[in-house]
């Protein structure tokens, strides 16, 4: 994947885009065929239903998973198909490429309008199924991101209150505050509830389907859809400021969706959930690393990757000029809380040199990714000229692993910048 994509075309998408003449409402889809076995087959490839496929039709092209094509309208052709097995991947069904139940459900389900993928990135490098994370956009570069309240929703009172309170989440994870502004001249984020055609381009669609869209940095705009009944907590057909604006935010500060369903940044909701993941944690960290200035030239900087820290550790060393360097990383401990197993690991990187991340890397399934996504393990050990280093300690799983290290530098000469 392209990091700091155009923001015009990847964030703005088909994000919240209407999918036609009629959208597919919630539970819509499944009408009589609620006691089915959830995988077997509805519609099979190159059979017709007027009913299904269209409606599933619109949702792929919506969220990213195909382009427009010449098929028959109606049939489940080759291009559906295959869309339908990268999102089945992408959230973890099971892929069969047909139209079933279980497939129809989750599809019906609200959600964020953002899409999940561009039809340019299928199959290009870091935008796969298999990534626990990827990011979208050009990360801010300050320190202190301000934003502002906009239009609100009359639902509640406290709407500024639960937005401020998801920033805080992210605050506490990141070298970032997001304090609030008075004036939306002053704000990189600007946030606001909105119904139906609010001028981005992207109406909203009433009531039950999506719930907000946000934008890639460094576009700013967080929209939630003011047909929805908003609260303070979920129940009772209310939808949860605090969990959405957490989820939204994620994208305003350049994380995409995930297809771990305990994540943050999933794309459907789901109830409450205002805790970050591990995979979130790994996510945002890796975009906003700490950063540690020093004009030494020999440097060892502690990376805990610890249930308490999150899982990870993620650190941006700036020698503050540009000199020949060996750096590498170092694991001193490893606490294996439970069974130590195939399905954990552990690992210490040079994941970025300059704001580059350097080779050679090692991906591949649910924890590394596809090939050239930033969750891939990036080199243990790099040599050359840079002025910085991030390291990056992590865990697959910080309930059953945790890991102490350093990341070390010694500079070989004192050269002038170049």
């Amino acid at each position: 994947m392209r990091d700091g994509p155009d923001v015009d075309r990847i964030s703005l998408g088909r994000c919240g885009a209407p999918a036609g003449p009629h959208h597919p409402r919630r539970g819509e889809l499944l009408d009589a065929r609620e006691n089915r076995d959830p995988v077997e087959p509805l519609v099979r490839r190159n059979q017709k239903d007027d009913a299904l496929v269209p409606l599933a039709a619109q949702f792929l092209e919506r969220f990213g998973y195909v382009e427009k094509h010449d098929c028959p309208p109606g049939v489940l052709c080759r291009h559906l198909s295959r869309a339908l097995l990268r999102f089945q991947a992408f959230y973890r069904l099971e892929e069969t490429g047909v139209l079933n139940l279980e497939t129809l459900k989750l599809m019906s389900r609200p959600r964020c309008g953002l899409p999940d993928l561009e039809p340019e990135d299928i199959g290009g490098p870091g935008v796969e199924d298999s990534d626990p994370f990827v990011f979208g956009g050009t990360p801010w570069d300050q320190q202190q991101i301000r934003w502002f309240m906009g239009t609100g929703t009359p639902d509640i009172a406290a709407e500024m209150a639960a937005v401020q309170t998801a920033l805080n989440t992210w605050a506490s994870l990141i070298p970032r505050t997001f304090p609030s502004t008075a004036t939306t001249a002053d704000a990189q984020l600007r946030v606001s509830w909105e119904t139906g055609d609010h001028g981005d381009g992207f109406p909203f669609d009433g009531s039950g389907n999506v719930y907000a869209h946000a934008f890639y940095p460094q576009d700013g705009r967080v929209h939630f859809d003011d047909a929805e009944s908003w609260a303070l907590a979920d129940g009772g057909g209310n939808v949860d400021v605090e969990t959405v604006a957490l989820h939204e935010m994620g994208h305003a500060l350049g994380l995409r969706h995930s297809g771990n369903t305990d994540a943050v940044m999933y794309a459907f909701y789901g109830g409450e959930r205002r805790r970050a993941h591990e995979v979130d944690i790994k996510g945002m960290r890796s975009r906003y690393p700490q950063v540690v200035q020093t004009g030494a030239n020999a440097v060892t900087i502690p990376l805990w990757a610890l249930e308490s820290t999150g899982g990870c550790d993620v650190v941006t060393v700036d020698l503050r000029r540009t000199v020949s360097l060996l750096a590498w990383g170092h694991v001193s401990m490893l606490d294996s809380r439970s069974d130590f197993d195939r399905d954990n690991a552990w690992a210490v990187e040079v994941f970025m040199v300059d704001g580059d991340r350097p080779g050679p890397y090692v991906f591949g399934g649910r924890h590394w990714g596809s090939d050239g996504a930033p969750s891939n393990v990036y080199t243990g050990a790099w040599a050359g000229r840079a002025r910085t280093i991030t390291f990056r300690l992590s865990v697959a799983h910080m309930q059953d692993l945790e890991a102490f290290g350093t990341g070390n530098i010694l500079v070989l000469d004192t050269g002038g910048s170049g």
